[in-house]
């Protein structure tokens, strides 16, 4: 799977500051998401950066098929 939270993020003009506070999260966690540096993510997680970014979870997390 790949994070795709920084290119649906620029495309709705949003700064990882205000995304963060539009969904109840840390810019550090937003930046650890971008940078891939994540270990996971958490469904209620998803859920809140897609209310925040007007988006589907698909347009967020995309499978990379090797």
């Amino acid at each position: 799977m790949e994070i795709r939270l920084k290119q649906v993020r620029e495309s709705k003009g949003l700064s990882q500051y205000e995304l963060a506070q539009n969904s109840g999260m840390s810019p550090q966690n937003i930046q650890k998401l971008e940078q891939g540096r994540a270990k996971g993510i958490q469904l209620d997680t998803l859920d809140a950066l897609c209310d925040a970014l007007g988006c589907e979870i698909q347009e967020i997390l995309v499978r990379v098929l090797a």
